[in-house]
C-alpha cells in the first residue's frame, strides 16, 4: 500500500495536476485539432523517455545503478522520510518530474498556438532566451530579500547566498551576449509577430540586463571573498552600493 501511495504522489498526481493546468490553457486557446492531439501524445512519450533517462542519472548520483530505475518505487520508499530539500533523492526526483512536465506543457501550448512544429520550437527558444536574459532581475530580488538580510543578521547561510548569486550570475553574464547575438539575427527574419516579440525583447533589454548581471556577479563574489580581506564596514558599504545600483538599473529597464 505504501508503494502505491508513493507512485501516486510522485508520478501520477503531478501528471494529472499539470495536465489539468495546461488543459485549461489549451481549452482557452481553442482550435484543438486531431493532429495536435497526436503530436501532444507523441511529445508526452518522448518526455517520459527523457524523464526515465534523467531519473536513472539521479539514482546514479545517489549511489545506485542506472538499472535500479526499475525499482525506483522501492528506493523512494527507503528515502521517503528525508527532508524535502535540494540534494536529497526524493526532492531531486520530484524536481526532475516537474521540470519535464512543465517543458512538455509549454511546448504543447506553443504547438497549439502556431500549428507548426518549427514555429513552436522557435517560440520555445525565444521564451528560454528571455528567461535567461531576465534572470538578473530575479537575482536582484534574491540579493534584497535573502542575501542582505542574512548578511546583516550575521548568518552562516549568507555565504551560501553569496556563492549562489555569484556563480549563477557569472553564467548569466557569459550567456547574455551569445543570446543577444542569436536574437538579433532571428529578429531580422520573417517570423510571426508573436515569435519575434520575445526575441525583440531580448535585443532591446540585453545591454541593461547584462550590466545588472555584472553587478549581481560582483555582489556575489565580493560578499564571498572580500569578507576575508577587508573590514565589515567597508564590505557593507560595497555591498549596499552594488545593491542600490541594481535598483537603478531595474528602474531604467521598466521605467518605474
Amino acid at each position: 500500500m505504501r508503494r502505491k501511495k508513493i507512485i501516486f504522489e510522485i508520478f501520477v498526481f503531478p501528471v494529472v495536476l499539470f495536465s489539468m493546468l495546461f488543459g485549461f490553457v489549451w481549452v482557452k486557446l481553442g482550435v484543438i485539432t486531431r493532429e495536435w492531439i497526436f503530436s501532444t501524445l507523441l511529445l508526452f512519450v518522448l518526455m517520459v523517455a527523457s524523464m526515465v533517462f534523467f531519473l536513472a542519472r539521479i539514482l546514479e548520483k545517489h549511489g545506485y545503478r542506472k538499472s535500479d530505475i526499475k525499482r525506483i518505487d522501492e528506493i523512494l520508499e527507503e528515502h521517503w522520510k528525508e527532508p524535502w530539500d535540494s540534494g536529497y533523492l526524493k526532492y531531486d526526483v520530484q524536481e526532475c518530474i516537474a521540470h519535464h512536465l512543465i517543458l512538455w506543457g509549454i511546448f504543447s501550448t506553443f504547438l497549439l498556438g502556431f500549428h507548426d512544429v518549427f514555429l513552436a520550437i522557435m517560440a520555445f527558444v525565444g521564451l528560454a532566451f528571455l528567461m535567461v536574459v531576465i534572470y538578473p532581475v530575479f537575482t536582484t530580488m534574491v540579493v534584497w530579500i535573502v542575501a542582505l538580510p542574512l548578511y546583516f543578521l550575521k548568518s552562516m547561510r549568507a555565504e551560501h547566498a553569496f556563492e549562489f548569486i555569484g556563480k549563477t550570475s557569472l553564467a548569466s553574464t557569459l550567456a547574455i551576449p551569445v543570446i543577444w547575438a542569436v536574437s538579433s539575427y532571428v529578429s531580422t527574419k520573417n517570423y510571426p509577430e508573436d515569435v519575434l516579440r520575445m526575441f525583440n525583447a531580448v535585443v532591446v533589454n540585453s545591454e541593461k540586463l547584462s550590466v545588472l548581471s555584472v553587478l549581481n556577479t560582483m555582489f556575489g563574489f565580493f560578499g564571498l571573498y572580500l569578507s576575508r580581506r577587508v573590514g565589515r564596514r567597508i564590505l557593507t558599504f560595497v555591498l549596499l552600493s552594488l545593491a542600490v545600483a541594481m535598483l537603478f538599473v531595474i528602474w531604467s529597464i521598466f521605467n518605474l
